[in-house]
């Protein structure tokens, strides 16, 4: 799978993050699949004097560095004082970075990682055999299984795994992942979407039809028997690895208080996106009524409720960026962003769109 290359930058709530960034012309490739893992040891010293100079020539404090590193400062320290061996990825964003050169050719520093790496290996299978014996154990038995299971799928005894299309960066990947935040949820082998079955009927149809055009076919259907809902779901372990890897989370998405995927904070294009999906699952559009002196009046606002603080800094940034004046009232446990001007609720409509017709109720759409 190809991704596009992303501006690591944290839009809006770490501003000096995304001037930093700018400042240094950053452009960072996603390359955990490929990188994670993947370190190297310099000689005694060198890696202590190499990480001095990233301090001295970036002038930056722990944290900020770790963040770039995507490392905890704790582990950072821990390369600096030459406990842990510090990344490949990390050594070349700083040279990157800061015009910095490492000390001796990569390819060195990469084997000599590697053979460290192999001898504490040989060593430690040595003493747990020591220790245990025959490595036979329920672990192994469980890995054992799973490629017995991964030939019989290859030789068409039992069905292969489920596999889906995994779009690259978009637009319209960006609106999923805000549908997701907003009404969606993922487990271990499962991605669902849940939607009111009377109130977002015809928006139920258009998420099915958009689902099928980015991941090759539709989501199931569910109608749940005990509330007006409707569940559009997809099984599939490939599928859910996919949307961890774009930066979906699974699990309960209030006590991890989910924040929008770094590569959608990027590119203007795919916050608004993102923005519409987000509005048109957990925001909606309401009349107000009110009477003066025997006369009714009633304007139009827009409200968007979570209870994930990032979310609501995120929608609340966003509308501000594209000229509107959204309240945020984050005082309560319903918390809530606002657009209480009528002018800017119709431009809202038409700026960034909605795909939800439960948001034109109120105008005549």
């Amino acid at each position: 799978m190809v991704f596009k290359t992303i501006a690591l930058v944290r839009y809006a709530t770490s501003p000096e993050y995304f001037k930093l960034s700018i400042a240094y012309g950053i452009v960072i490739e996603d390359k955990q699949s490929r990188m994670e893992n993947l370190r190297i040891k310099f000689l005694p010293n060198k890696q202590k004097e190499f990480l001095d100079t990233v301090y001295r020539v970036s002038g930056l404090n722990t944290d900020r560095l770790a963040e770039f590193a995507k490392i905890h400062p704790r582990s950072f320290r821990d390369w600096k004082r030459e406990r842990l061996t510090m990344t490949l990825f990390a050594a070349e964003l700083f040279c990157e970075m800061f015009k910095i050169f490492l000390p001796e050719e990569k390819a060195s520093l990469i084997s000599r990682w590697q053979k460290t790496k192999q001898a504490a290996s040989k060593i430690g299978g040595i003493e747990r055999f020591k220790k245990h014996g025959s490595p036979a154990t329920e672990e192994g038995r469980r890995k054992g299984g799973a490629k017995a299971l991964a030939n019989f799928r290859r030789n068409g005894i039992i069905p292969r795994v489920k596999t889906y299309n995994q779009p690259a960066f978009c637009k319209e990947l960006a609106e999923y992942v805000g549908i997701m935040l907003g009404d969606g949820g993922l487990t271990l082998g499962q991605c669902t979407v849940t939607l009111n079955s009377i109130a977002d009927r015809e928006y139920i149809n258009f998420v099915s039809s958009f689902s099928r055009k980015l991941f090759g076919e539709p989501p199931k259907h569910f109608q749940k028997k005990d509330c007006n809902a409707v569940a559009l779901y997809y099984n599939g372990s490939s599928l859910v690895r996919y949307l961890l890897q774009i930066g979906l989370k699974i699990g309960n998405k209030v006590k991890q208080q989910v924040d929008v995927p770094i590569w959608i904070l990027a590119e203007k294009s795919f916050r608004i996106s993102c923005l519409r999906g987000l509005m048109d699952t957990d925001g909606g559009v309401f009349l107000h009524r009110y009477k003066v002196g025997g006369k009714e009046y009633k304007y139009k606002k827009i409200s968007f409720s979570n209870r994930s603080a990032p979310l609501l800094l995120f929608v609340k940034n966003t509308l501000a960026e594209l000229g509107f004046t959204p309240k945020i009232i984050d005082k309560v446990e319903n918390k809530k962003v606002w657009l209480y001007n009528t002018n800017e609720v119709e431009r809202y409509l038409e700026v960034v769109g909605t795909h939800n017709p439960r948001l034109l109720k109120w105008n005549g759409g």
